[in-house]
């Protein structure tokens, strides 16, 4: 998870909120680590959880070294008195801590060694506090003055892990609610605690105070230190020895001999960051730009009066009935012939307002014209999405005889798909799919999108061109389209065609586990069909739609820690299609952990 380091001046003043804003997705990964989802569950067993406490005591260690060094080294008076209240706060948190472990075993912190995960972070904070820097030399910190900035670098290693257990406590609280049984209700409402938050915030505002004389290179070094913080304590969470079963992720418990991983997604918006319908027509508009500058710029002195400002000089005034418009008379009747770019823009403004207002039109008719079910009413949602396939078909016949889509050359439109920004984390979770050789799965690309070409070659580089791509088609003569579309997947009910023909394709000697990855309307019933349905960022006609038709929306992480608990009572889960159940996520990142497991980073 890359981050931009320039950071300005007036960043500087709190770079510990800049630090923050930057990486607390990476934070919120922590809670699809397994031992997290069974502590937040309430299964997580006993021993592990005492493992766990049991490292606290070689943290505190490491964090009072690192505090003494920052007081060393400061030269602000003021700064000295609030790292050692700041040590006060941080003994009384751990003794807080060390009465958990008190009551559980009272000799469990002698008896845990250092844990790998742990030294990692104790030898991180204590190479810091040394001066012994990642791409800073050991020379830097030979004069005095050089030494007041370690300070500043020490708290931006050590605060990620006192924020990072602030933000898990609240987030986890809301699975105390309901339950007074829950066996680790205090150690979560601890995290969750206001004195947990203070001395963060304590911790954050001394951090922006020491940094405040620090260079715009000087606070990229602190800015990396918390990254690097953030990405050590993530693993740490990770890293714990597990022994038992958990949910997630879905590939520990996959048998590569019975059982197959299916993926499925959406690829416009939910895969690309501009929908693929708006990248064709700019090239639309571009292609018909570089026709006009090919057009003679004043006309001829024997140019008939009436003629069209920019039509051809050898257009006639009279066109065949079936010649296209603005097509010179020596065109040979097979080329593609581009419109102009005014005509061009002009008539992708009609089709866009068009598709607007029909769609909002079509979702109100559909609302208004079915009762709202109670629970899932699969038979009635196809009924309603009738409508919806009937308009995206109406749709694409608009734009297919428009001849918008004529002369589009078939090697731009590969390497403009090459060049196609995807969403952050999508690609590296695919390619972490690909690379994993104990998972055996076959990913699908379901797509409304007018060229599956443009889709193939978004996928052409980094090993991901065994993605498969099931879309619309243009039909091109001599690397030229002709405009016209082989229409394939138009609306909901060709995806879930292809989504079954798909699944039935396959030899019946593994067991499938379908995942759809979806985003808009066309979508619904394939993640209905899916075993598991997730959806990033719904929009309010989805889910209002969903909603009416008696279709859940939870968000991913709290069906998980449900699924958790079901696990540890019937020791197996299962996530069933048609379960009236869909999920949603805020990023691929959590879509990674909850597949893969594995540290997400881009």
């Amino acid at each position: 998870m890359e981050s931009d380091m320039n950071i300005s001046r007036e960043e500087a003043m709190y770079i510990s909120r800049v630090c923050w804003y930057k990486f607390k997705k990476m934070a919120k990964l922590a809670l699809y680590t397994p031992f997290v989802v069974c502590l937040a569950s309430g299964t997580l067993e006993n021993d592990t959880f005492l493992s766990f406490l049991g490292q606290d005591n070689y943290y505190y260690k490491a964090f009072a070294k690192a505090c003494e060094a920052a007081e060393k080294y400061t030269d602000d008076d003021d700064a000295k008195y609030a790292i050692r209240d700041l040590q006060r706060n941080a003994t009384k948190e751990f003794q807080i801590q060390d009465s958990f472990l008190q009551e559980w075993d009272a000799d469990i912190g002698t008896k845990c060694a250092l844990n790998p995960v742990t030294l990692r972070f104790t030898e991180f904070l204590k190479a810091t506090a040394s001066g012994k820097i990642e791409g800073v030399s050991a020379e830097k910190f030979e004069t005095e003055f050089e030494r007041t900035k370690l300070p500043a670098y020490i708290f931006g290693a050590m605060i990620p892990c006192i924020r990072l257990y602030a933000n898990l406590g609240k987030e986890l609280l809301m699975f105390l609610q309901g339950n007074p049984t829950h066996q680790y209700r205090i150690i979560i409402r601890n995290y969750a605690s206001e004195s947990l938050e203070e001395l963060a915030k304590k911790n954050e505002k001394l951090l922006d105070k020491l940094s405040i004389t620090l260079t715009t290179h000087e606070l990229s070094i602190v800015e990396k230190l918390y990254q690097k913080a953030m990405e050590i304590e993530v693993g740490f969470l990770l890293g714990q020895p597990l022994d038992q079963k958990c949910v997630i992720p879905l590939s520990r418990e996959h048998n590569l001999d019975e059982e197959r991983l299916v993926i499925f997604f959406k690829f416009d918006s939910t895969c690309s960051v501009v929908d693929s319908s708006a990248i064709l027509a700019e090239m639309t508009i571009v292609s018909a730009q570089k026709s006009d500058d090919n057009q003679p710029k004043n006309k001829p002195e024997n140019e008939s009066e009436n003629q069209p400002e920019n039509q051809p000089e050898n257009q006639p005034e009279n066109q065949p009935e079936n010649q296209p418009e603005n097509q010179p008379e020596n065109q040979p009747e097979n080329q593609v012939v581009r419109l102009l770019s005014e005509v061009v823009k002009s008539t992708w403004d009609d089709i866009g307002k068009d598709y607007t207002d029909e769609y909002e039109q079509c979702i109100n008719t559909l609302l208004l014209t079915h009762e709202k079910a109670e629970k899932l009413d699969y038979e009635r949602l196809c009924i309603a999405l009738e409508q919806l396939s009937d308009f995206e078909k109406r749709a694409n016949t608009r734009v297919s005889e428009s001849g918008v889509l004529r002369g589009l050359r078939l090697d731009e439109i590969k390497r403009v798909g090459e060049l196609m920004v995807l969403q952050d984390g999508c690609k590296n979770f695919f390619q972490s799919i690909i690379k994993n050789e104990q998972l055996n799965a076959d990913i699908h690309a379901l797509s409304c999108c007018w060229c599956s070409d443009l889709i193939r070659s978004a996928f052409s580089s980094d090993g991901l061109d065994v993605v498969n791509v099931h879309a619309n088609e243009f039909i091109f003569e001599e690397n030229l389209s002709t405009g016209v579309i082989v229409k394939k997947v138009e609306g909901p009910f060709d995806k879930v065609q292809t989504f079954s023909e798909v699944l039935s394709n396959y030899n019946n000697d593994k067991k499938n586990l379908t995942v759809h990855i979806g985003g808009t309307m066309n979508d619904l019933l394939c993640l209905l069909q899916a075993d598991i349905g997730i959806l990033i960022n719904p929009g309010p006609n989805l889910v209002g739609v969903g909603n009416h038709f008696g279709i859940s929306f939870i968000p991913l992480y709290r069906g998980i820690i449900e699924k958790q608990k079901t696990y540890a009572k019937k020791d197996s889960t299962s996530w069933n299609k048609l379960s009236g159940v869909l999920y949603t996520v805020s990023s691929w990142a959590e879509i990674h952990m909850f597949i893969q497991g594995s540290i997400y980073t881009d």
